[in-house]
């Protein structure tokens, strides 16, 4: 081979070698491209599916603790129910029949006032 035709062989492989690199990075890019659009599109249906079977999950916690507190009310109403009742079997008074004798001394004190002012 001639020295012109070597030269032209080399800078034609060369030509070649930076053809490569430059399609290589054009796909690159393309599918760079691509792997962000299906990215992009992958997390919102997540979002999707996460949302709801949040949404699913707040849903019957919800429920559970409405039923909770359905079972609590009721347990409380129960045992202050027994309570009343084990007080009125041992003549306890019940805060009603405090406060009502609270007023009724009350009314007693003004009744007293009222007819010492009168005898006086």
């Amino acid at each position: 081979m001639k020295t012109n035709e070597l030269t032209k062989s080399v800078k034609n492989v060369f030509l070649a070698g930076l053809g490569v690199v430059s399609l290589t990075q054009k796909e690159a890019n393309k599918v760079y491209a691509n792997l962000i659009k299906e990215g992009q599109s992958f997390e919102k249906k997540t979002k999707k599916s996460v949302n709801k079977v949040t949404d699913q999950a707040e849903g019957k916690i919800k429920g559970i603790k409405s039923l909770a507190t359905k079972q609590i009310d009721k347990v409380e109403n129960l045992f202050e129910s027994k309570v009343e009742n084990v007080l009125g079997k041992l003549d306890i008074p019940s805060v009603a029949d405090i406060k009502d004798l609270g007023e009724r001394v009350e009314t007693l004190i003004e009744e007293i006032q009222k007819s010492a002012k009168k005898a006086a």
